[in-house]
């Protein structure tokens, strides 16, 4: 993800002396009569139209496309993926991500994120590889079908893996599944990986570990992820841009809105999602709020609806930014679809 860093910080600050030298009519912290009329519509005035890919956004291309396929021999095992299709058989699918997850383009610390994932039952197999460069590496070909090791350093962004467990195993024990790195380490139930969110600040530095699962969907395929940037363009709103992905972790379209406090005084925000090719995916609503004493850092919650505007799915999920308005910002979460 060191390639990635350095290109991007440059993005950054060209796009900073963009908005600098822009019309600054109103604070930075207060919203203008035009977002506040956008937070008021339905939908933030977005429509069920089809779109240009990514939206025409030339950073949403570059920097949220898809994440690395894993040679796993594990998830790659064609009775793996036929029994990932079966109804029969228990499947929860993981997304892991760490590093400095809201992005600091002056940051110069290397950090070790080397570790391990297990599982007490069933099979544990490894899909993609995000943002791992350089060093970064999984441990392959593995010795352990429950086990898999890698080595990450981080310095301003993000790495990452996503994992699914095939649970074949009819016992009565209980599953486990297990993440260990230098540093943070914690056992999950089974049970909890059904609806897991966490996010933890590990490092008086800011380092955080961002983790979301969910069981395999009653619907086919109607489950998966997000994540992106949850960007402060003002003291209690801005805007969100990123991906849209499945369960296996495979990029599937992207997504962008806004987010802020409406007329009514109430934390909502807005945004679509389209396609790879642009086609319409939904349309995106929902609310938001701050963790307790702690405004840089808070949650979300909502819904995704179709052409017809009728509701089809939800979804939630986690956002860090930083105290200022400095374009620096992290989204996370998941979506299952509730219908055909």
């Amino acid at each position: 993800m060191k390639r990635y860093f350095y290109v991007f910080a440059f993005v950054l600050a060209l796009s900073t002396m963009l908005i600098i030298g822009g019309c600054e009519k109103n604070s930075p912290n207060e919203p203008d009569e035009t977002e506040i009329t956008e937070l008021d519509k339905p939908y933030g005035g977005y429509t069920t139209s089809d779109e240009l890919p990514a939206f025409g956004d030339a950073l949403l291309i570059t920097e949220f496309n898809d994440d690395k396929t894993a040679a796993d021999e594990v998830s790659t095992d064609p009775a793996f993926t036929a029994a990932l299709d079966s109804q029969k058989v228990d499947a929860y699918f993981i997304r892991v991500v760490w590093g400095l997850l809201e992005f600091d383009s002056t940051a110069t610390e290397v950090v070790d994120w080397s570790g391990s994932a297990s599982v007490s039952k069933g099979v544990l197999g490894l899909t993609k590889i995000i943002r791992f460069e350089g060093p970064d590496r999984v441990v392959l070909p593995r010795t352990d079908l429950k086990t898999l090791e890698w080595q990450s350093q981080t310095i301003g962004h993000l790495d990452g893996l996503s994992f699914v467990i095939l649970d074949r195993d009819s016992t009565d024990s209980e599953g486990l599944f297990t993440i260990s790195t230098l540093l943070f380490e914690r056992t999950f139930s089974y049970e909890e990986l059904d609806s897991l969110e966490v996010v933890e600040i590990v490092t008086e530095s800011g380092q955080q570990i961002s983790i979301m699962s969910h069981k395999k969907e009653v619907i086919p395929f109607g489950g998966g992820f997000f994540d992106g940037r949850w960007v402060r363009l003002r003291k209690n709103g801005g805007e969100f841009k990123g991906r849209w992905i499945n369960s296996l972790g495979t990029h599937a379209g992207h997504l962008r809105g806004i987010w802020g406090i409406n007329s009514q005084d109430i934390k909502v925000y807005h945004g679509k999602y389209v396609t790879l090719n642009g086609q319409f995916g939904g349309l995106l609503s929902g609310n938001w709020g701050y963790a307790q004493d702690d405004t840089t850092k808070g949650w979300l919650e909502g819904r995704w609806v179709n052409q017809n505007l009728t509701s089809i799915g939800t979804m939630k999920g986690h956002w860090k930014t930083k105290a200022d308005s400095d374009r620096h910002g992290f989204f996370h979460g998941k979506w299952r679809k509730t219908r055909p």
